[in-house]
């Protein structure tokens, strides 16, 4: 009996981790069957509220201290509770407990801006206790006069009408994300020439979709949760979490994240390196000053005949921090002064091709022919003139640039922003006007999958170049490239930068891509990358030991959060 009792306690606690309403009305169902008393039900139901309570504030805690924390949790709704939590903290916790939605980003802003946890933790207990008491006396109150009348279908009723209230509020949600984009195909003024709205060398905008997908609404950590559950039990199937670090033998952690970019690239065959962007690099050192660093960098660049314009990037980086282009000496004086000491620098040649895609392969150890698996064609952020309105209106009324409008508009601290001047600027009727020089999807670059155009010359060209790299089965290259048509002969680009096991997918992230289908493809690629990362053991890798995986970590987020903000 002690047991049974037991697990319908520990049930109903885990129950609150999934959905708080419903465990209250299984925690009601108990009591009216006599299975549990009042008081052991709502004991548990609060030790579930306080523990999840608890979890989500020591998130917004170390999201402070942990820069990829900071980045998947801190959102818009974040920064709205920011201002109203610390002058009315109960109330604010009383309102965000009755409405959907406000409670986890609420929750993260407490723990962010560093609300006493004493004061957190009976605040929220209280009016948790309070909300989760009523609540239960309701339901029981109701039970206990219609079951004589109506039995047990009393249940059925709640229990269906609260499944079509939240699924109402998710329906709700998805609408209000594609609210401006019913014809998900961006119109375009039908009086505007046919070579208006293009990018040399991509697919033309208007055949682009650009409304913001459901997928980027969600918050980064709810959204990664179900692969990193999977990735929880592929690592128990092969029996090692970290396996993936040795699906690329030959880098750092295979290449997971804090891998050294150049090295990557330095590996590629000599008769393979005429396909990579001209490259140097450098080291930030206290022994000269910024003045005399841009004087050595000079130097390599002449060596590597590298001219200006280029591009300056760390040596180890993630979705284009601390990136920046560099127009001339001038530029280059005034950007170095900005980076740590001892920071590893790319320079690299600024190509004029302005397409850009990511190419994934892939290589089964032991197979003789690896191919491309994946290609994603990337538009940098960008409005589209209409010759009347200044750029700053063109982001405000583009439902995709409203989206991450904090970027552009200088208020992200990683990212530099457009001068008071661009943003007053009246583009031309059609003309497509940059908004970042990056294209990384975290500053609202437009994914396109391409996969479609895969051809077996493309796939060849790039098996040669991963071939060409030791011991490297799974990863993406990063290229600028002329035109597509070239691309699909396998001509006319170049790799700027090269991703181990750590690259996603990104042709997951074009907005026509239903959730489910991401997920699916998501799925697909770590399973393809446990299954690489075992044969790799099998002929003798190690995976690397978690103490030596955990440092890693910890210096590759201290040193992106080093780096001077993006442009």
């Amino acid at each position: 009996m002690f047991h049974e009792t037991l697990l319908n306690c520990l049930t109903l606690f885990l129950e609150t981790f999934v959905q708080e309403d419903l465990a209250i009305l299984s925690g009601s169902v108990m009591v009216t069957n006599e299975t549990l008393s009042f008081a052991a039900v709502l004991i548990s139901l609060i030790a579930g509220l306080l523990i999840g309570d608890t979890v989500i504030y020591g998130i917004g805690w170390m999201s402070r201290k942990v820069p990829w924390l900071y980045r998947k949790v801190y959102s818009g709704k974040v920064e709205n509770a920011k201002t109203k939590i610390h002058d009315n903290l109960i109330s604010a916790l009383l309102f965000v407990r009755f409405v959907p939605g406000l409670l986890f980003p609420t929750y993260i802003a407490c723990g962010f801006t560093g609300v006493s946890f004493k004061r957190f933790i009976v605040t929220t207990g209280i009016t948790g206790a309070a909300y989760t008491a009523v609540f239960l006396a309701i339901l029981v109150k109701l039970g206990e006069a219609l079951i004589p009348t109506i039995g047990h279908w009393l249940w059925i009723i709640i229990l269906t009408t609260m499944l079509l209230f939240i699924t109402y509020r998710f329906l709700k949600q998805r609408r209000l994300a594609a609210a401006t984009t019913n014809n998900s195909i961006v119109n375009f003024d039908s009086e505007i020439p046919e070579n208006a709205y293009e990018i040399n060398g991509m697919p033309s905008l208007r055949a682009t979709f650009k409304r913001v997908a459901l997928s980027e609404r969600i918050p980064p950590m709810l959204f990664y949760s179900p692969v990193a559950i999977r990735w929880l039990l592929l690592g128990i199937k092969y029996r090692s979490l970290l396996l993936p670090t040795v699906s690329n033998p030959y880098v750092e952690a295979g290449g997971l994240w804090g891998e050294s970019k150049s090295r990557l690239m330095d590996q590629i065959g000599i008769n393979q390196r005429e396909w990579i962007a001209p490259y140097t690099t450098v080291i930030i050192s206290d022994k000269h000053d910024s003045n005399e660093m841009a004087d050595i960098i000079k130097e390599a660049m002449k060596d590597r005949s590298l001219d200006f314009p280029v591009v300056v990037k760390p040596d180890i980086g993630w979705q284009g921090y601390g990136v920046r282009s560099v127009q001339n000496e001038a530029d280059l004086r005034k950007f170095l002064a900005l980076y740590p000491v001892n920071a590893h620098l790319i320079i690299q040649q600024l190509l004029p091709w302005e397409g850009e895609a990511g190419v994934f392969y892939s290589r089964l150890p032991g197979e003789e022919q690896g191919k491309v698996i994946s290609l994603t064609l990337r538009y940098y952020p960008h409005v589209i003139g209409d010759g009347v309105s200044t750029v700053r209106q063109l982001i405000n009324n583009d439902d995709r640039s409203r989206f991450k409008n904090r970027f552009y508009h200088g208020k992200e601290p990683l990212h530099v922003g457009l001068s008071e001047e661009k943003l007053d600027t009246v583009p031309e009727k059609g003309e497509v006007c940059r908004l970042a020089f990056i294209g990384s999807i975290r500053v609202g670059g437009l994914y396109r999958d391409a996969s479609g155009n895969i051809t077996e010359q493309l796939s060849k060209r790039f098996d040669e170049i991963g071939k060409s790299m030791p011991e490297f089965y799974f990863g993406r290259f990063d290229i600028k490239f002329r035109s597509l048509e070239t691309l699909m002969k396998g001509e006319d680009f170049r790799i700027f930068e090269i991703n181990g096991a750590g690259a996603e997918a990104i042709h997951v992230w074009d907005a026509s891509t239903p959730l489910r289908k991401m997920y699916s493809e998501l799925f697909r690629f770590q399973s393809l990358m446990f299954e690489i990362s075992d044969r790799n053991r099998t002929r003798g890798f190690v995976p690397m030991p978690m103490k030596e995986f955990y440092k890693l970590t910890k210096n590759y987020n201290q040193l992106i959060s080093s780096y001077p903000p993006s442009e």
